[in-house]
């Protein structure tokens, strides 16, 4: 096993291409999921690697082609038929305009009379909604690197500041919270896009440095 000056070396040295092969794999999940999962199969690669015949980006790639267990692990289920989706995505429309207009969380009732749909469909699509979420919220549960510092992505959250919790959950669907765009996450939070862009980056700092 190589020490860890070493590892370290070869991780910062392959950063690119370990974010590149993650990209290649974020189909239907959350880049950052998939970065995640690409940096603890690059770490144990980094750790295995002997030298000799082959480079050590070609064993990389390798290593990292477990990433397509992903899709195909999670992909199936985070599909639904077009007409819940159409009503989930209607559903979330009419989620961001009524907390907008009342400066707080719409109830059932408030959201049946906005989209039309009666309360029992306004209930199914919202279960609809948090069993997706769920599914895309992969960093709450173990995947497929067995490790036991899997604990460390809860560690991070809890020692966030409060806005930044808010922009881990919203990135990521930490806590079954949904996944939206840094636009809305820069107007919720009431920061530009270069503070968001910032916080992000130090959050995905202080993430990195959790991986062991």
């Amino acid at each position: 096993m190589n020490n860890h000056n070493d590892v370290e070396k070869l991780l910062s040295e392959h950063k690119k291409l370990i974010e590149a092969e993650a990209k290649k794999y974020a189909i239907n999940i959350p880049l950052v999921t998939v970065q995640i999962e690409a940096y603890k199969l690059a770490r144990k690669a980094a750790e295995s690697y002997t030298p000799g015949n082959v480079k050590f980006s070609t064993y990389l790639v390798n290593s990292l082609k477990k990433l397509s267990r992903l899709s195909t692990q999670y992909g199936s289920s985070i599909r639904m038929p077009e007409n819940v989706q159409f009503g989930i995505n209607k559903l979330n429309t009419a989620e961001k305009e009524l907390e907008n207009s009342l400066g707080r969380t719409p109830s059932v009732a408030e959201l049946s009379d906005f989209t039309g749909f009666n309360l029992k469909t306004v209930d199914g699509l919202l279960k609809n909604k948090k069993t997706t979420v769920s599914m895309n919220n992969l960093l709450t549960t173990p995947t497929i690197v067995d490790s036991s510092n899997d604990e460390w992505l809860s560690f991070v959250y809890h020692d966030l500041a409060p806005k930044d919790k808010v922009i881990f959950e919203h990135k990521t669907g930490f806590g079954g919270r949904p996944v939206i765009e840094n636009e809305a996450i820069a107007k919720k939070l009431n920061l530009s896009q270069a503070q968001l862009n910032n916080r992000i980056n130090l959050i995905g700092e202080m993430i990195n440095k959790g991986w062991k």
